[in-house]
């Protein structure tokens, strides 16, 4: 740590220390207060004269910055709201997450003045919208609540404000911490070309659910703890193995419709030890090993249901949980939640013994490829959510304190699990440290689980024009599902069109931005890709 570095912390843990010794919320008396001090490195003179003689106005003004994430929002934002040019805050937000914020709207009001008005939008045209105002820069939107793959496009427009600064000032405690977001999600989710451009706000990486009752009935067991098999083949067989076509119970739910089904690919391609392109920006959709992973996910489709070709996730997901059709089924953290949720969500599938215990469900990492003798997992991230910050609002400093607030420790442990909503666990206390409420929500080995593979997550394609990146390999995975094209064909065609799209977006932009994302992948994929030697 350099020196600037530690005169840093040194001042934030100061500001902490004095702003829950002033707080009502935290018992830090003054034998702690000073206890904290001698901590940091104060010597006891040291301690005694900022005791005896800091004006007591320089201790407020310490106690001010706030002890906590959502301390700091709220004492910043109230501190605003007397100038500021408008007195709402108005939040562009996908249908189905209205619930994550609207309960909290007045107490946040109550503590800093500012109101909140939420927009709610279909969640396919977050994008569409976001760069509808991008060109009117209207400022109706002060926050827009995109996926991360909207993050580059947001920015080149000049929609997305760069929030570095604030997130430096007020410290979300997202980077670091004991309730940060593990890296590379912390990164690939939030930045773009090494700038903070969106707040995080919830964790969608995949997880592979499983019907343990189904799996132990069989006379089988899982590979290893919170694996049920460790690779793709494995995966494979015992989706065949567990197929039951004369009582309708297939092996693998996995999506095969439009949109939906690139995320497949997405994760088991990439376990295969490469990345969506090389150094160069050079298409590997038509590697062999692209090619390989569709002639693999076409001769699965034996042991899929033929509905799985028209549905999207809310229906692939009731027929799960509410339909007991299927045995693997990959999802975000919802899905393990709605599988327990018997009243709510009529899941049929919701056992629990008397410990609490899940008695018909197991949660497991995804599968992967051994490379150069490891085990590579590649386990996408499709959607989360992040709080954007809209270049042309009147008032964004505000609304980006909201966000912080919102997406606090504390907060977002309270409003994640609430009814209504679909924001899921991504900070470190979440999973470590959850409250009893929380873990109802999530129960049984899930959380744990979930802490585990966030060091394996890989990104979506995060790049300026990634939507037509993906719709590329979207049309021509379709086809070949559908046995319009041989896979072969189908990722030669991908590959032309990515690389065309590279072309005429400009690729020497597109090869720094690529660079860039490629070096928030997980370790291990980058030594196997030989990504960690491509530099930037």
């Amino acid at each position: 740590m350099s020196e600037v570095e530690k005169r840093k912390h040194f001042k934030k843990e100061l500001y902490r220390l004095w702003g829950m010794h002033f707080s009502r919320d935290y018992k830090v008396n003054r034998r702690d207060l000073m206890k904290g001090m001698a901590g940091l490195g104060l010597s006891a003179s040291a301690i005694s004269m900022i005791m005896r003689s800091a004006p007591f106005g320089a201790k407020r003004a310490w106690a001010a910055e706030g002890g906590t994430p959502e301390e700091r929002a709220i004492n910043a934002a109230k501190a605003l709201y007397p100038n500021a040019k408008k007195k709402t805050i108005t939040i562009m937000h996908p249908s189905g997450s209205g619930g994550n914020m609207s309960p909290f709207t007045a107490e946040w009001k109550a503590a800093t003045g500012f109101d909140v008005e939420l927009i709610e939008v279909p969640v396919t045209q977050t994008h569409q919208k976001g760069m509808q105002e991008a060109v009117a820069q209207t400022g109706r939107y002060d926050l827009m609540l995109p996926a991360p793959l909207s993050l580059p496009d947001f920015a080149e427009s000049g929609l997305a404000l760069d929030i570095t600064p604030w997130v430096e000032k007020y410290d979300p405690e997202v980077f670091d911490g004991p309730n940060k977001l593990e890296y590379p999600v912390s990164d690939f989710g939030q930045k773009y070309k090494g700038k903070i451009y969106g707040l995080y706000c919830d964790g969608d990486w995949w997880l592979l659910n499983y019907r343990k009752d189904k799996l132990y009935e069989a006379g089988k067991k899982e590979k290893a703890k919170r694996a049920v098999v460790e690779t793709w083949a494995e995966y494979d067989q015992l989706a065949a193995e567990m197929t039951d076509k004369a009582n309708d119970f297939w092996g693998a739910l996995e999506y095969r419709s439009p949109f939906w089904n690139k995320f497949h690919w997405m994760t088991r391609f990439q376990s295969k030890g490469k990345l969506y392109f090389d150094k160069d920006m050079k298409s590997n959709a038509d590697s062999p090993e692209s090619i390989k992973t569709v002639e693999d996910m076409v001769a699965l489709q034996d042991y899929i249901p033929k509905e799985n070709f028209n549905y999207g996730f809310t229906e692939n997901y009731a027929q799960y949980y509410a339909g007991g059709r299927g045995f693997f089924e990959f999802g975000w953290p919802s899905l393990w939640r709605y599988s327990h949720d018997e009243k709510g969500a009529q899941s049929i599938i919701a056992g629990r013994d008397s410990n609490g215990e899940p008695t018909q469900t197991g949660i497991s990492k995804v599968p992967g490829d051994v490379v150069g003798g490891e085990l590579i997992r590649a386990d996408v991230m499709p959607f989360a959510w992040d709080f954007v910050v809209n270049a042309h609002s009147a008032i964004p400093e505000a609304s980006y304190l909201y966000a912080q607030w919102l997406c606090g420790p504390t907060m977002s442990m309270r409003s994640i699990p609430n009814e209504g909503g679909y924001f899921d666990p991504w900070r470190n206390n979440h999973f470590l440290d959850p409250s009893p409420e929380f873990f109802e929500a999530y129960p049984g080995d899930f959380l744990a689980t979930s802490y585990e593979a966030v060091v394996d997550c890989v990104p979506e394609i995060i790049l300026r024009g990634g939507s037509e990146y993906h719709n590329a390999l979207d049309i021509n995975l379709q086809a070949a599902y559908n046995g319009q094209k041989t896979p072969e064909q189908a990722m030669k065609d991908t590959a032309k069109e990515q690389n065309r799209i590279t072309r005429r977006l400009g690729k020497a932009t597109q090869v720094e931005a690529w660079r860039a994302l490629a070096a928030m992948y997980p370790a291990a994929l980058k030594k196997a890709s030989g990504a960690d030697t491509w530099g930037s």
